[in-house]
């Protein structure tokens, strides 16, 4: 096991704070990141330092100077800027001194960004075996780069780097020869008497626009003037468009672009600092029962003449009550059916249908079946009532035996 302790000296800064840590042969690798307050979201760091050497030893020293990161949450571009989100996320990536003028590292010429921090890591015990976990090899290492960096690279064995930055912007806007940066970083010094090349790489280029390729078989127009910046103030995107004015003689398509857009930088946005009054209670749910709505509120402290404040005064928030009663609800009654009797007294009903059932504590469902009396002629009874019918029947005998005589006589 081996006891070492870390200092990061911060740049303008009297105290180097530090801490004392221990390694083993199964935890070797070294990661530590700290926030330079009060950015907007850079910080500094390492991300897994292997304190085991080439030959399965313990470092002694190592000395790392650190440039600054930015987390790519916050659109701020000084230490004094708001809080302002970006939105989408942007990837965490290293400064550069070609980002934005108001930035304190903003260099035109586009040279070396300034260090923010130094971490110096020192062995102070030593105990146990060697370190027996072999590092990647260089060979290893050097297969994760770029081909075309494997080309060039002509960094020595014992000096070991992360891949390259992404190149920044060209310091030129115009088709005047600028130059453009990529930036890596030292993450280990195997041998302090091999001097390690620099962390910065730097490219002639030329504002957007511009090429020293051949022209391409399309004719275009010129370029039209740069639309308006999206932003009023801060980082936004301006555009500009050009026509196509012939398509290539072999008919092929057209690869001339057709608009450009790029970055554009406003003046920083400035908000007063606001001054607001603690956040209320929150008020009763907008509803006796089921989902409703609450909100809260605070006050503005600030005199109206400081400007206007971009900080929230109300905010809302769901609340759940218990479930709201459902009562019963049924369908219009049937129409009456007829009398379930031919004579005398009987009776006829209606009905009506559940279309939504009570549920928790809603009112229950009435009655859906209805009764009422009907009453129809009197029913005829005794012996009246059969002689009767028999002499209807006799009548209608005659009569039919009248009708067949009449037929006879017409059509013999």
């Amino acid at each position: 096991m081996q006891l070492l302790k870390a200092y990061v000296h911060l740049i303008c800064r009297r105290a180097a704070p530090s801490a004392e840590f221990s390694v083993d042969r199964h935890r070797h690798l070294m990661s530590f990141l700290t926030m330079l307050g009060p950015s907007p979201d850079w910080n500094v760091g390492l991300s897994a330092e292997d304190l085991c050497t080439k030959d399965c030893g313990w470092v002694q020293k190592v000395v790392q100077d650190l440039i600054p990161w930015d987390a790519g949450t916050d659109s701020g571009v000084s230490y004094e800027s708001p809080n302002k989100p970006t939105v989408p996320q942007e990837k965490i990536r290293p400064l550069t001194s070609l980002d934005h003028p108001q930035s304190p590292f903003y260099d035109p010429e586009g040279g070396s960004i300034k260090l923010v921090a130094r971490v110096v890591i020192e062995r102070i015990a030593r105990k146990g075996e060697q370190c027996n976990i072999v590092p990647d090899n260089i060979d290893d290492i050097v297969a994760d780069l770029a081909p075309e960096e494997k080309e060039e690279d002509d960094t020595p064995e014992t000096c070991i780097y992360s891949n390259w930055s992404p190149w920044s912007a060209c310091s030129s806007s115009t088709c005047e020869k600028g130059k453009r940066m990529r930036q890596r970083m030292l993450k280990a010094q195997l041998d302090l008497s091999v001097p390690c090349p620099d962390t910065q790489d730097f490219q002639p280029c030329m504002g957007p626009g511009c090429s020293d390729e051949a022209p391409s078989s399309c004719l275009v127009t010129e370029w039209g003037e740069w639309d308006e910046c999206s932003a009023s103030c801060g980082t936004g995107m301006k555009r500009r468009h050009r026509m196509i004015k012939m398509t290539p003689a072999d008919g092929s398509m057209c690869k001339a672009e057709t608009t450009e857009a790029e970055k554009c930088m406003m003046p920083e946005c400035h908000t007063i600092p606001c001054l607001l009054s603690p956040w209320s209670e929150w008020s009763d749910c907008s509803v006796t029962c089921g989902k409703g709505m609450r909100t809260r509120q605070r006050m503005l402290k600030s005199a109206a003449e400081l400007g206007d404040c971009n900080e929230e005064l109300e905010q809302a928030e769901k609340c759940m009550l218990p479930e709201c009663p459902i009562d019963c609800e049924l369908t219009e009654w049937s129409q009456w059916s007829e009398c379930n009797t031919s004579c005398g007294k009987g009776h006829m009903i209606r009905t009506r249908m559940i279309k939504i059932e009570p549920q928790f504590g809603g009112t229950a469902c009435p009655e859906t079946v209805q009764r009422t009396k009907c009453r129809i002629r009197k029913c005829l009874r005794g012996p009246g009532m059969e002689k009767r019918r028999w002499k209807e029947a006799r009548e209608k005998r005659r009569s039919e035996q009248a009708k067949k005589n009449i037929d006879n006589e017409q059509y013999p």
